[in-house]
């Protein structure tokens, strides 16, 4: 597909109007302002994401991804998370410490979720969601990051809320436990 497909594609409207709804949610559950320029690309079949949040602050979402309810909103609260996420800017992250943007804005779609979707009247089959999260790549730095909180015993919200806030240098520091998790377990599965 390309730039004029994307921009004329019969889901986009439709997209950002939803994604613009879950933006504002977002906003006012985490106090985090928003860098989301408004705009949604909708990617083919050959994209190789559900979605991204782009550094210059437009998301692309899958069409398959649009079209199926249980991916589409975990998606995009995923997406919209990064748009509030500190540590989320421009310059590419280094790629450790994209995979822990990815495991802390997924987890944070999932301890969100239930009322994010509630404010927005949104209904969705719960199995068909729980078989999306347990098949989520970063579900290994998800354990890591759980480890962690728990040995903090910190609140699950609370927790995440503080690493969405936290820039690159200073995120990476408060995760030399969860680092090691994640060594560990591998470690074992070798």
């Amino acid at each position: 597909m390309d730039e004029g497909e994307a921009a004329s594609h019969p889901l986009r409207a439709q997209a950002e109007a939803d994604l613009s709804r879950v933006i504002v949610e977002i906003v006012a559950v985490t106090g985090l302002q928003t860098r989301w320029r408004g705009i949604v690309v909708v990617r083919g079949l050959d994209f190789l994401h559900a979605g991204q949040k782009h550094g210059w602050c437009g998301i692309s979402l899958r069409e398959d991804i649009l079209s199926v309810s249980e991916y589409r909103w975990p998606t995009m609260i995923h997406e919209g998370l990064h748009s509030v996420s500190a540590a989320f800017s421009a310059a590419r992250l280094d790629p450790v410490s994209r995979r822990w943007e990815e495991a802390i804005v997924e987890q944070t779609q999932r301890i969100l979720r239930p009322g994010l979707l509630e404010s927005l009247g949104v209904t969705l089959d719960d199995g068909a969601v729980s078989a999306r999260d347990a098949s989520h790549r970063y579900n290994g730095y998800i354990g890591g990051l759980e480890a962690q909180r728990q040995s903090e015993q910190t609140a699950s919200l609370d927790f995440y809320l503080r690493l969405l806030r936290s820039a690159p240098r200073e995120r990476i520091r408060m995760l030399i436990a969860a680092v090691r998790e994640v060594a560990s377990r591998r470690e074992e599965e070798a």
